[in-house]
């Protein structure tokens, strides 16, 4: 209320009201249609971005000329990669739910396949071999998890499909299951041919129950791999520190628990009776445990100097003696002999490393830069 003599006039109020959104007429326009040399994929064979910076290989390395494919920007990000086993081809998963093939020696694409109808991130793709040819498997972020067929001609043929309400973070495959880490705590088994629930492992029971009696992890899954000498067994990794060995047959019981590993991306392989582990932690992140005792065999060093943090995401056995892994801490991907220490390979960004592969003499690296970094690597060399 105004004060008695006041030289105000009569106050007036005027609303504003709040304009409907519209849509720009640029957000209409695809740009890669007006700016084609700004969107289109490039490859460029030389050095890494990293180098550029005074980074450079190790002496005495194996590494070939890196080749590298920039993946423009409409591609929301890159999420995951696969080379797959026994062909030149390289899987690349984006955040705008698809993923291409790539040729991986000329690193050109081949064709490009839609994942996700909502166009969610391709959180995982694997493949493996049958009795009908070469299948490929990727895993969405909106649930989705679609087999393919690899034809001859190297285009893909959608074979089977199936639809989770939750996100899927990770997939391994075998010739006759899937298994997927979900935002949830358990591992769904899925039906490797007709893509059909099958049971559900790692079940934590909605009964009050004791620490020491709960079965599986405290937290999001964020890492499954199936045991290449033994179908029926998996592992599974979490942010919960535990590493969880399963048999798919039984709901419940699991055959190991490892404790200390912090998985937060693609960080579990196994090698025979061995498994590898890569944690987001400052150091020691890369490790090898002995499946059969849940024991740690020993810390694989990665850094180079006491200063640097390791923070790992990826990880992948390249043989019996050597290691390969990329992560955040020192924004590289780098093959280690464990024997002796020495990096015999690296390639460098300027940003994260979210995701490394090794198949058949070629290792990959991708993270949030949208390089991917292609790389003949030379184990035989000097040995």
């Amino acid at each position: 209320m105004m004060k008695k003599g006041s030289k105000w006039g009569k106050v007036r109020e005027v609303v504003f009201k709040r304009a409907a959104p519209t849509t720009s007429a640029w957000s209409r326009i695809d740009m890669s249609v007006l700016f084609p040399e700004l969107y289109r994929e490039k490859t460029v064979t030389g050095t890494s971005p990293g180098a550029m910076a005074g980074r450079v290989l190790p002496k005495g390395h194996r590494l070939g000329p890196v080749r590298q494919v920039y993946i423009p920007s409409q591609s929301v990000g890159l999420y995951s990669l696969r080379l797959l086993d026994k062909v030149e081809i390289l899987c690349v998963g984006f955040g705008n739910g698809k993923f291409n093939l790539h040729n991986s020696k000329t690193c050109k694409r081949i064709h490009t396949i839609e994942a996700s109808p909502d166009g969610m991130p391709v959180t995982s793709i694997r493949d493996y071999l049958d009795t009908n040819g070469h299948r490929i498997v990727a895993g969405t972020a909106d649930g989705w998890i679609r087999s393919y067929k690899l034809m001859d001609d190297s285009s893909v043929v959608e074979t089977a499909a199936m639809h989770f309400d939750d996100p899927i973070y990770s997939i391994d495959t075998s010739e006759n299951y899937h298994i997927c880490a979900l935002s949830t705590r358990q591992i769904k088994v899925i039906d490797g041919r007709t893509c059909e629930y099958v049971r559900e492992v790692g079940h934590i029971s909605e009964d009050e129950l004791a620490e020491d009696e709960e079965i599986g992890h405290g937290q999001r899954v964020t890492c499954v791999r199936f045991n290449p000498s033994e179908k029926y067994t998996c592992v599974s990794g979490s942010w919960d520190r535990t590493v969880y060995l399963w048999d798919i047959r039984v709901e419940k019981a699991a055959v190991r628990e490892i404790k200390g590993p912090k998985i937060c991306g693609d960080g579990l392989d196994i090698s025979g009776d061995k498994c590898l582990t890569a944690s987001f932690f400052t150091e020691n992140a890369l490790q090898l445990w002995d499946l059969g005792s849940g024991k740690l065999i020993e810390n694989i060093p990665y850094r180079d100097n006491a200063n640097e943090a390791e923070y790992l995401y990826s990880c992948r056995f390249v043989d019996s003696q050597r290691v390969y892994a990329g992560g955040t801490g020192t924004m590289d991907a780098k093959v280690i002999n464990r024997k002796t220490g020495e990096v015999e390979g690296a390639v460098f960004d300027a940003k994260p490393i979210h995701s490394v592969d090794y198949s058949n003499g070629t290792i990959v690296a991708g993270g949030t830069s949208c390089y991917v970094h292609v790389a003949d690597f030379n184990s035989q060399h000097g040995d």
